[in-house]
C-alpha cells in the first residue's frame, strides 16, 4: 500500500484514547523528562506517559518513571490522582473530558514539578466518508481513495489533527492543519491511501489548541523532510510542559467515522 498525498493538503497524538509514542533524541547524550498525555471528550480512561529522553549517542530504549505523582484537574474543581500502571504509564479512572473545559496536568517527580494545561475545543462533525476509484498512473496507485466531508465553522483559528486507520492499523503519518483552506466552508479532503474493495478505513478528526498544533506541525515537517520525526541530528518539537520537560499534554474533542469500501460507499 503506497501513499501519494494526504488530504490534498500539506502533510503535517494521544493518543485519541490510544497512545502515540514519540521518541526524542538530544545531542551529547543529554536526557530530559518526557511527558505525553491527552484528555478527550470520548470515554476514558486517559493516559499520561512519563519517560526519559534518549541521548543522541545512546541507542538504548527510553525508560519510564513509575515513582511520580500525577494529577489532572479541570476548571470545574475536579481533580484526580492517576494510577500507575508500570513502564511510565499512568491512567485516570474517573475523569470524563468535556468540551469547553480546561484541563491541567501536574506531575511531581524526583523533587521536581512539571505542569501544563490545555483547553478542550469543540470539533466539527465528519458527515460522511466515500470512496472513488482511480486508475493508476505516474502519480497514484490504482485503487479506491477515500474522501470525507465536514462543515468547518466560520472564524479563523480552528486547528486539527487527523488519525487514519486502515483495517485497524494506524497510519504513521502525522497530520496537523489549520482552517485556512476551509474556514466557514464545507471541507472535502481526499486521503492519499489506495484501498481495495472490502478494506475498512477509519478517520479521527481531533481539535487542537495552538501549542498542540505547533507541536504536531513540527513533528510532521521533520517526518516529511527526513523520513522520520527525529533523523540525525534532530531538533525538538516545542511542547507545553513546564520546567524544561519535553512533550505535550493536550485536550481534544474527536469526531470519528468508519466505512467499508463496498456498494453504498463507492461513488463515481
Amino acid at each position: 500500500m503506497k501513499k501519494y498525498l494526504f488530504l490534498l493538503l500539506y502533510s503535517a497524538l494521544l493518543f485519541s484514547s490510544c497512545e502515540e509514542v514519540i521518541e526524542y533524541d538530544l545531542p551529547e547524550d543529554a536526557a530530559k523528562v518526557v511527558i505525553e498525555g491527552l484528555v478527550t471528550d470520548q470515554p476514558g480512561p486517559y493516559s499520561v506517559r512519563l519517560s526519559s529522553s534518549k541521548g543522541y549517542l545512546n541507542q538504548g530504549p527510553s525508560s519510564g518513571f513509575d515513582n511520580a505523582v500525577v494529577r489532572i484537574s479541570d476548571n470545574e474543581g475536579f481533580e484526580e490522582i492517576l494510577q500507575a500502571k508500570g513502564n511510565g504509564l499512568y491512567q485516570t479512572s474517573q475523569l470524563q473530558g468535556k468540551r469547553g473545559n480546561t484541563y491541567s496536568l501536574r506531575v511531581q517527580l524526583n523533587g521536581q514539578e512539571y505542569t501544563a494545561s490545555s483547553y478542550l475545543k469543540p470539533v466539527s462533525t465528519i458527515d460522511s466518508l466515500v470512496y472513488r476509484f482511480k486508475k493508476g498512473n505516474a502519480q497514484v496507485e490504482e485503487g479506491y481513495y477515500g474522501t470525507f466531508y465536514f462543515r468547518e465553522p466560520a472564524g479563523k483559528g480552528d486547528l486539527y489533527k487527523f488519525n487514519i486507520y486502515v483495517n485497524g492499523e494506524r497510519d504513521k503519518e502525522i497530520i496537523a492543519i489549520n482552517d485556512d483552506l476551509y474556514d466557514g466552508n464545507y471541507g472535502d479532503p481526499e486521503i492519499g491511501i489506495e484501498l481495495e474493495e472490502g478494506d475498512v478505513m477509519k478517520v479521527e478528526m481531533l481539535s487542537l489548541d495552538r501549542p498542540g498544533y505547533e507541536f504536531f506541525r513540527v513533528l510532521s515537517r521533520m517526518q516529511y523532510y527526513t523520513g522520520g520525526p527525529f533523523d540525525s541530528p534532530p531538533a525538538n518539537a516545542p511542547g507545553n510542559i513546564s520546567n524544561g520537560a519535553l512533550g505535550y499534554f493536550g485536550a481534544s474533542a474527536i469526531s470519528i467515522i468508519e466505512q467499508k469500501v463496498q456498494n453504498g460507499t463507492i461513488r463515481e
